[in-house]
Order: structure tokens, then C-alpha cells, then sequence
């Protein structure tokens, strides 16, 4: 998921293949005008993504789970990897071939 900055002018010489590379690669491009940036190029399934996480964070009860666990963790109320998941066990070893 790389990140890159373009001008304007480099943006539309190579617009086609910016297209094809986000749509494929998880690509974003930030593109400048004058030196600023004014705009970003990314995926529509990525850009999907972030309306939904944006939807999700929005809604009322997402922001009131959040309150209450940032009032937990400031009161050191946590809970450990292991008492949320399990004990992780070793991974079984492969014998060699033969």
C-alpha cells in the first residue's frame, strides 16, 4: 500500500496507468497543484472501505463504546491478549522429508 505524490501534470500524462495501479495495487496518489495537495487517487474498493469505517465510527453507539472503553483504560481497567483470545499453544513442528 504505497503512498505517492504527484504533480497535476504528471498526474494527467500518466492518468491511464495511475487508474489501473490503484484500482489493482492498494496505490494512492496525493496530487499537488502548485506545490499543494489537492486531491487523492485511490481504489473505489479501498475508498468503499473507508466510507464504511467512516459510517461505522459515525454512528452514536460506536461512539459510545469508545467513551466507555477510553474510561476503563484511564481507570486501568484492561484486559490481557491472552484473556481475550486464549493462551496462544506452540505451533506444531513439522518433521523433515524424507
Amino acid at each position: 500500500m504505497a503512498t505517492s505524490t504527484l504533480s497535476t501534470t504528471e498526474a494527467r500524462a500518466r492518468f491511464l496507468s495511475l487508474v489501473k495501479d490503484a484500482g489493482s495495487a492498494y496505490s494512492r496518489y496525493v496530487i499537488t497543484y502548485r506545490g499543494r495537495p489537492e486531491a487523492v487517487m485511490m481504489g473505489a474498493e479501498e475508498f468503499e472501505g473507508w466510507l464504511e469505517t467512516l459510517e461505522i465510527a459515525s454512528s452514536p453507539s460506536w461512539k459510545q463504546a469508545l467513551a466507555k472503553a477510553r474510561r476503563e483504560d484511564r481507570a486501568g481497567r484492561r484486559l490481557s491478549l491472552e484473556a481475550v483470545v486464549g493462551r496462544r499453544r506452540p505451533a506444531a513442528r513439522r518433521s523433515k522429508p524424507s
